[in-house]
């Protein structure tokens, strides 16, 4: 192993003499998208039409939209008045890019179209929303633009009404409001829509609009929102401390743990201060663990605030009993929510977290807004330290978890799987004490942001290690890209290096990698892996009806030449439908929570 490495080292270090190895951030251009949505109602809607995009689902409520091209979330915008935006980018519903590897700007990417609407007999109706510029996306160009059409049943056309270009950088939030008049509009019938004009290409020309309000009897000064609402998502559950995620079986005690004694909460008073004042009751919860209430609490202090129009804060306390009692794997869910008067949406009043305990440190909270890679080397490397001490005596590690993304091209290079042991006196990575003979090809997932892992070759023990520096080596120049969290800081104590074989470099690009690395607890031979069987597949050859015992895995089937020809989850109990393929042989990648299988299978 050392003596390939030191082949590989002195490789990358005559291509290092040739171009200088540098490290890139991107925009997303495929980040497939699972939708759950709600039924779809096909009825004429009487307005008022609001909409302030503060439910969980990933895509608008289909009640109220005809189309789902836009992303629900909270990771594009900045400082919105309440929680959940519509995000316009150049990605379509299934979060693919609309025309890849087109940059034009004068072409309509995302649209966001509202429901058929019964005008007939209203007056003075007026249609409002907030916008914000790029936030934490890319920013439009002045060549972008974001633009408003509305649907006349009468003349069965759309027609221009309100348009405002990009600036090239990120903007506050504004309010936009226009008229609705005219008798080929007050009709039954009538529809709306917003459209952002940018690339086609992925997420670029980023725009982020909430609080979509349509209704009569309005003026041109009706863009206050008066309504008090959680202004910032669920803070994670992680404490003070780096880690998103740890090991379940990590002692309180340890440095690893980051077990969390309080929350902050971020919530706003929109608009004028009603009559009485705002009294709020904040701070009710409920706290879970693998579905049982550990502590709730319904009954809390009236609060009285005239305060409006600013963030501002409470904290709660994590329940004392919280994470004292586990015995395997835990999924950690709370819930906290206000009510009070002038009250207003129900939805933006409750903010929901949910935390993971398996076998995994992870610096993400899930979540990759941009693309991170090394660029003009082939072996770029690059490198994570994890703190390890007190993982425990007997841990081994056995894996990597990686979220790859595409940015541009879906690269489809092999990698090796690395890991360096304590840092030099310079604060990089030390020596190389594991390098897979293994070569992996990147797997993308079905959903946007899914976790694949990867498993070593042999385990690697690092009991003996404070830390430890985890990463990858790429055996090409081709960019690998992995999934980048922009929204959470890189800790201090935990730097992350990049480079050729030669020579590291400190990451200058701010956010974390989507890189999970992920550890054995048991006292069985370290030296080896759990090993996983390759699921059932039956029958094979068929005709087309193939059933797979891996009920939830990922499911990818790649034809002779290479190419993708069906993606999705395994379902549970019934075969995969796959007639409407062609007769020949395909690969099979099957992707469960433990283990990748590649299998063979004919269709006749």
């Amino acid at each position: 192993m050392y003596s390939r490495y030191l082949f590989l080292l002195l490789v990358f270090s005559a291509q290092s003499l040739v171009a200088q190895v540098v490290e890139t951030s991107e925009a997303l251009t495929s980040a497939p998208l699972e939708w759950k949505g709600i039924a779809e109602s096909t009825d004429t809607l009487v307005p008022p039409f609001v909409d302030d995009f503060s439910y969980q689902s990933k895509r608008p409520n289909p009640r109220l939209w005809q189309d789902q091209k836009v992303w629900i979330n909270d990771e594009y915008a900045l400082f919105q008045n309440s929680i959940g935006v519509a995000t316009f980018d150049g990605l379509n519903t299934y979060g693919f890019a609309y025309k890849p590897g087109s940059l034009n700007s004068d072409s309509l990417a995302d649209v966001l179209t509202s429901a058929y609407l019964n005008l007939s007999g209203m007056n003075n109706v007026w249609l409002s929303f907030q916008y914000q510029r790029a936030g934490t996306g890319e920013a439009p160009s002045a060549s972008d633009s974001l633009v408003v059409e509305f649907w006349s049943p009468v003349t069965q056309t759309w027609s221009y009404q309100w348009g405002i270009t990009g600036t090239g950088g990120s903007t506050p939030f504004r309010s936009a409001i226009m008229p609705v008049t005219g008798p080929e509009y007050l009709q039954d019938g009538f529809a709306f829509r917003i459209g952002s004009y940018g690339a086609r290409s992925g997420a670029y020309d980023i725009w982020n609009v909430d609080y979509v309000q349509l209704d009569k009897d309005r003026s041109d000064s009706d863009t206050i929102i008066t309504e008090p609402t959680f202004a910032r998502a669920h803070p994670l559950l992680i404490g003070s401390g780096a880690y998103t995620s740890w090991p379940w079986w990590v002692s309180s005690a340890s440095a690893v743990n980051n077990s969390p004694t309080t929350l902050e909460y971020v919530y706003r008073r929109n608009g004028v201060v009603p009559p009485g004042g705002w009294s709020l009751n904040l701070g009710q919860y409920r706290w879970e663990e693998n579905g049982v209430v550990i502590s709730q609490s319904a009954s809390v202090a009236v609060v009285t605030n005239t305060s409006h129009n600013i963030d501002q804060t409470f904290t709660l306390d994590v329940p004392n009993n919280a994470l004292s009692f586990l015995n395997g794997p835990t999924t950690v869910k709370s819930k906290i929510w206000f009510d009070g008067s002038a009250a207003g949406f129900r939805s933006n009043d409750t903010v929901y977290q949910t935390l993971r305990l398996d076998n995994y440190l992870s610096l993400d909270d899930g979540s990759a807004e941009r693309a991170y890679a090394v660029q003009n080397i082939s072996g770029g490397r690059v490198a994570q330290r994890f703190q390890t001490g007190g993982l425990g005596m007997i841990d081994s590690l056995m894996g990597v978890r990686l979220n790859f993304v595409d940015a541009g091209n879906r690269y489809t290079s092999t990698f090796r799987l690395a890991v360096w042991g304590p840092s030099d006196s310079v604060g990089a990575p030390g020596d190389l004490i594991y390098l897979s003979d293994s070569l992996y090809e990147p797997n993308w997932g079905y959903y946007r942001d899914d976790m694949i892992p990867y498993q070593l070759d042999s385990a690697v023990s690092i009991a003996s290690y404070p830390h430890i520096w985890v990463g990858y080596v790429c055996t090409s120049t081709d960019p690998l890209y992995v999934g980048f969290d922009v929204q959470r800081e890189l800790p201090t104590s935990m730097p992350r290096f990049y480079g050729d074989g030669f020579n590291w470099y400190p990451s200058l690009e701010p956010g974390v990698l989507l890189l999970q690395p992920y550890f054995n607890y048991t006292q069985n031979d370290m030296g080896s892996v759990e090993h996983v069987p390759a699921p059932k597949m039956y029958p094979n050859p068929s005709n087309g009806m193939l059933h797979i015992d891996a009920a939830g895995a990922i499911i990818q089937l790649f034809d002779v030449r290479g190419a993708s020809v069906f993606e999705g989850r395994c379902p549970e109990q019934q075969p995969l439908d796959l007639t409407h393929l062609p007769s020949g042989m395909y690969t099979v990648v099957c992707t469960g929570s433990k283990a990748i299988h590649h299998l063979k299978w004919m269709k006749l």
